[in-house]
């Protein structure tokens, strides 16, 4: 794109700036589709601030997912004592089979949302 100095008058070129998410990942089934990798790979249960970091996604964004779309494949476990003591409400996720498809997962997503 080219526009001219109003001072000078010479030309010169201009990119446009991309907006949007910054990890680049706006779609929620590729979000849904890192978390899924993630939890996956783990054996144990895992803090929601633990994914979130190691996918590059916003915690709540993370919650909002797993919330929304992974109840029937996950459990989640909220400690008591830790929300008693500090007043922070904590979970721990993991998957309930972890040799579950997660092509399957996602088609089931996909016609979730696209319906």
């Amino acid at each position: 794109m080219k526009q001219v100095c109003p001072h000078c008058g010479k030309e010169f070129e201009t990119k446009k700036i991309k907006k949007g998410y910054k990890s680049g990942v706006r779609d929620p089934v590729s979000r849904i589709e890192l978390i899924l990798k993630y939890l996956k790979a783990q054996e144990n249960w895992v803090w929601i601030r633990r994914i979130a970091k190691e996918t590059k996604l916003k915690p709540y964004s993370v919650s909002y997912l797993i919330e929304k779309y992974l109840t029937n494949y996950i459990e989640i476990l909220e400690p008591e004592d830790v929300y008693a003591s500090t007043g922070i409400k904590m979970k721990m996720i993991k998957l309930i089979n972890r040799e579950i498809d997660i092509k399957k997962i996602l088609d089931e997503i996909k016609l979730r949302i696209n319906s």
